[in-house]
């Protein structure tokens, strides 16, 4: 992708886009979502598996600002979502630019409160941000990376059609110290 393209690159997105799916509504980040993220985000179970900023309450709420401001930019790269399901949040999902210094693809991630998992919400809340950033975002590659022995976010990747391209790859979880093995699988935009 030419870099004076990636670099012109802007959108008009705002707090009232939603995506629809057969059992989910994605919109985007919002002030007033607090204390629905730092209840998935804040997981002590889940929280060396994600790099959010989950240790105390107003690291959250600082998460939320931050990207809910994001979707009032036209500069903005990274989309962050809240799940819902029946009106409650119950996690969230992201398309980040920012890891691809010319904006040309994206990274996909996903978190769900621990109540909710095994019910298929990630993956159908994943391929909505796919198609979502597909559409939306003039790109035509997204990666998403997963710790080799978390089989649910290897599973969530295989099920949206992506395929595994690197599995060498390692991961330092920097509140641990501990090293793993980690996965990176990639979908192409469809011609």
């Amino acid at each position: 992708m030419d870099e004076n393209v990636a670099a012109k690159r802007k959108w008009n997105f705002d707090s009232s886009l939603e995506l629809k799916t057969e059992r989910l509504t994605l919109r985007p980040m919002r002030v007033g979502d607090e204390k629905a993220v730092h209840e998935y985000a804040g997981d002590p179970e889940i929280t060396m598996m994600f790099w959010l900023p989950n240790d105390t309450f107003e690291e959250t709420v600082d998460f939320v600002k931050k990207n809910a401001a994001a979707w009032e930019s036209p500069d903005q790269t990274n989309f962050e979502f809240v799940i819902l399901y029946e009106g409650k949040i119950i996690g969230g999902c992201d398309c980040d630019l920012g890891h691809s210094e010319d904006h040309s693809y994206g990274t996909l991630g996903w978190i769900l409160n621990k109540e909710y998992r095994k019910q298929g919400f990630a993956s159908e809340a994943a391929s909505a941000v796919v198609k979502f950033a597909f559409e939306n975002l003039g790109i035509n590659r997204i990666l998403a990376q997963c710790d080799c022995n978390n089989a649910a976010s290897f599973g969530v990747m295989k099920k949206i059609g992506m395929k595994l391209i690197n599995d060498k790859g390692t991961r330092t979880y920097p509140k641990t110290g501990i090293t793993s093995g980690e996965f990176t699988c990639e979908i192409l935009k469809e011609s």
